[in-house]
């Protein structure tokens, strides 16, 4: 072999063993990097729930809950108070002197609102709203369809037209309550139903959802924009003092939270 054939053969050895010098770190170093990326990725907290396409917004229950609830304060989020909530010509039940306000987002179509009313609401009323501790303000958070929208307009036309039925209409409408937007709810349906509460003027309510529905859906998306802004992110939820619990609750959350306001008067 020629001192040339040498010097080529020694040239392309020692190309080859750069290239694969070289690769073996760079191979570590990349590795260690995705490890470290990956560690970094699993220790980061859950994204919070988002409320756009989605019907209830509820991470991982605790164990003795019903249906799909969450205790409070288990997300970060943004400040609530009671006392900056817009209660003036909401829907309520109980005492408007009451000393603890509760703050309500539900839609009329949603199952775990439902199971709230069903469950959860009628100890809740006997035990402080008909003893005069609790006021109950119903805000709306209608994001299930055409069906929940025209439900929260009849809701706020029977308020207006005969607020002493409202709780009485109020439970008939959860009581008859399908899958969503399985067919039942319409204005027709809802007008139906309507006729079997005495005492409200079917007539008016009728008038009225149609002279003041932009009215009512102005307010209607006001509930809604103060609800996100203090943290609800789907339905039901509740603000009792300062603490927003959003999901369905134990009888036992509400009652604690309840116990602690009124312990501060």
């Amino acid at each position: 072999m020629t001192d040339q054939g040498i010097s080529k053969e020694h040239g392309a050895l020692a190309v080859k063993l750069s290239a694969r010098d070289l690769l073996s770190p760079l191979a570590i170093i990349i590795a260690g990097l995705m490890i470290s990326g990956s560690i970094i990725w699993s220790s980061r907290p859950p994204l919070p729930p988002q409320v756009a396409g989605q019907e209830s917004i509820a991470p991982v229950p605790p164990s003795d809950a019903v249906a799909s609830p969450m205790e409070p304060a288990q997300l970060p989020g943004p400040p609530a108070d009671i006392a900056k909530v817009n209660l003036k010509g909401e829907p309520f039940i109980g005492d408007a002197n009451a000393p603890v306000v509760i703050a309500y987002w539900f839609d009329y179509q949603c199952p775990f609102c439902r199971e709230t009313e069903e469950t959860i609401l009628p100890q809740l009323i006997k035990d402080y709203v008909d003893t005069g501790k609790v006021r109950i303000v119903f805000k709306d958070f209608q994001f299930l369809g055409p069906d929940s929208q025209t439900a929260a307009v009849a809701a706020r036309a029977v308020w207006q037209t005969a607020p002493d039925k409202f709780r009485a209409w109020h439970k008939a409408m959860f009581d008859k309550q399908d899958d969503e937007n399985a067919g039942w709810g319409t204005k027709d349906d809802i007008i139906t139903l309507t006729k079997t509460i005495p005492g409200i003027d079917v007539a008016k309510i009728e008038e009225l959802m149609t002279s003041r529905a932009a009215e009512y859906d102005r307010a209607m998306q006001d509930d809604a924009a103060e609800g996100n802004g203090m943290g609800v992110g789907g339905t039901p939820s509740f603000l009792i003092g300062k603490q927003m619990m959003v999901g369905m609750q134990p009888y036992r959350v509400l009652k604690a939270a309840i116990d602690e306001v009124l312990s501060t008067m």
